[in-house]
């Protein structure tokens, strides 16, 4: 027969041993007593999720689904102010004018268009100070009247 030793132990004799490892090392004992169980075999190494440290894929729930290094992007993130995403999919601009009146500009098939929509009202109401998504020299023409 083939069969190595972590193949017979259960996950209770791995608890135990960890146990019994964590409270031998916290209280400084260098000592091994008897019932102690060593593991001298190396285990071969598996391949380990980067991000939780499980194994792949017995353990690992697939982290690569939920972060930004792999898999695809779960939901559409705004990157710009006074954009927003609509539930049928287009992105729509609106602006807090001054006086806290909201203005909407519209809806938008990307989330740039939005921006810029955007942009160009704040540029309209607040000048060449506002805050906007993309650098105010883009937005000469307006600048101008």
């Amino acid at each position: 027969m083939n069969n190595s030793f972590a193949e017979f132990i259960t996950t209770e004799d791995e608890n135990s041993a960890i146990i019994s490892a964590l409270t031998h090392v916290i209280s400084g004992h260098t000592d091994v007593g008897p019932g102690a169980v060593v593991i001298t075999e190396i285990l071969p190494q598996q391949n380990m999720c980067g991000h939780c440290g499980m194994r792949i894929p017995e353990e690992c729930l697939g982290c690569d689904l939920y972060t930004s290094g792999g898999g695809e992007e779960r939901k559409k993130k705004k990157r710009y102010r006074g954009v927003s995403l609509r539930t049928s999919g287009n992105w729509a601009a609106e602006i807090m004018v001054p006086g806290k009146v909201r203005k909407w500009l519209g809806t938008f098939r990307t989330e740039e268009e939005a921006a810029r929509a955007y942009d160009m009202a704040n540029i309209r109401y607040r000048g060449k100070n506002a805050k906007t998504n993309f650098p105010v020299e883009e937005y000469q023409e307006i600048l101008k009247k």
